[in-house]
């Protein structure tokens, strides 16, 4: 069996997460994925952070939501570049891209362009605000999604300041990849069975407030309420005696067995405080789960690689040649997923690409290198 995207071509012009780990994911699912830069415009996770203990060229962040796929380089703001683009096309099956609205079209390559290059080209346009609309054209961050889309109301303490995700976690970018890899996928398998082309609108603000449309419906409106949670009698965070934080929860029922677990008199804060100061974080954790409370690490970086094999097993991929790079989120029986190679080098594929699936001649792809149009590594 193989993989549902094995056969498929995907031009990716997705930077940073939500484009470009969209397309990782497809990469994942077997596509051959071509990531497009420009000499003029490199994705800008390439210099997010450097490499750990300056090994290597390639930031983390690039590496893991552009493994797997080929390097192209084309500068689109020229004709020639431009052209190149949509004579690939021509050969590809799928579109990604999560610029600012408009910029598609001004470039000459917006879906028009696209489907008249190949009718049954799948766009798929990913966006903080949608295609359409009175903000569409705003800039957005995560923090301004997680805002206007209504997750910033309810997180954070009771009667402080909203708490956003921030852009280690940027829970917006990272939802719309997992739902964007999803809906482009139904749309080629669709395809498969005689549909056309389509253009996808994906709006990172529709997703983030579908996610957790449920809180719109209460009434009164929901309020922060940091950790502690209905109808949990206590949930917290709690820090353990040798400095490291572990996560309880606790219904009613559950009540008298912590306090016999933690004993004493006074308040079962008090008391749960002075009975984890005694212990370990880990030794804490065995106890109440011991006692049929639900408890667990407070995991870190090292924490979660740790534990490989008994709390996770995919997330995270041990490449033998590439170290580590993001896993995959879940898995098919029959067709695994995995990650096939590194990130690319800029222009890493260029003239393999023209020549393999554009079709290029090598007296047009030195034109094209010459004039400044297109760009290969080194």
């Amino acid at each position: 069996m193989t993989r549902p995207l094995e056969g498929c071509r995907v031009l990716d012009l997705g930077i940073i997460t939500a484009g470009a780990a969209t397309s990782a994911l497809l990469a994942d699912l077997g596509a051959t994925v071509l990531k497009v830069e420009s000499p003029t415009y490199r994705d800008p996770f390439r210099v997010w952070i450097a490499a750990p203990d300056g090994k290597g060229d390639l930031s983390p962040f690039f590496r893991f939501t552009n493994r797997g796929k080929r390097g192209v380089s084309l500068d689109l703001k020229q004709p020639a570049g431009r052209d190149a683009f949509l004579r690939l096309a021509v050969h590809c099956d799928i579109v990604v891209e999560n610029f600012r609205r408009s910029v598609l079209d001004r470039l000459g390559i917006g879906y028009a362009a696209l489907k008249a290059a190949n009718a049954g080209i799948i766009l798929a346009s990913i966006s903080s605000q949608g295609e359409t609309g009175p903000l569409a054209q705003y800039v957005s961050f995560g923090s301004t999604l997680e805002a206007v889309a209504g997750l910033a109301s309810l997180t954070g303490y009771a009667g402080g300041p909203p708490v956003l995700s921030g852009k280690e976690v940027n829970l917006p970018d990272q939802n719309i990849a997992l739902f964007a890899a999803g809906m482009i996928l139904t749309a080629w398998l669709a395809r498969r069975r005689g549909g056309g082309g389509v253009h996808l609108d994906l709006a990172q603000r529709e997703l983030t407030s579908f996610m957790i449309g449920e809180a719109f419906a209460a009434s009164p409106p929901l309020q922060r309420v940091g950790n502690a949670e209905p109808p949990f009698a206590l949930q917290d965070c709690v820090l353990a005696g040798d400095s490291r934080y572990f996560a309880l929860s606790v219904t009613e029922d559950q009540l008298p067995a912590l306090e016999r677990l933690v004993g004493g008199e006074g308040l079962l804060a008090s008391r749960l405080a002075a009975w984890t100061a005694r212990l370990g974080r880990d030794e804490a954790v065995a106890a109440l789960q011991a006692a049929g409370i639900a408890a667990a690490p407070v995991l870190d970086g090292r924490g979660m690689a740790a534990m490989r094999g008994t709390l996770w097993s995919q997330a995270i991929a041990q490449h033998p040649h590439y170290g580590q790079l993001k896993g995959v989120p879940f898995q098919l029986d029959g067709a695994p997923l995995h990650t096939d190679g590194d990130a690319p080098a800029i222009g890493a594929d260029t003239e393999a690409v023209l020549a393999e699936i554009g079709g290029f001649s090598r007296e047009e792809i030195a034109a094209l290198l010459a004039n400044g149009a297109a760009e290969t590594a080194g």
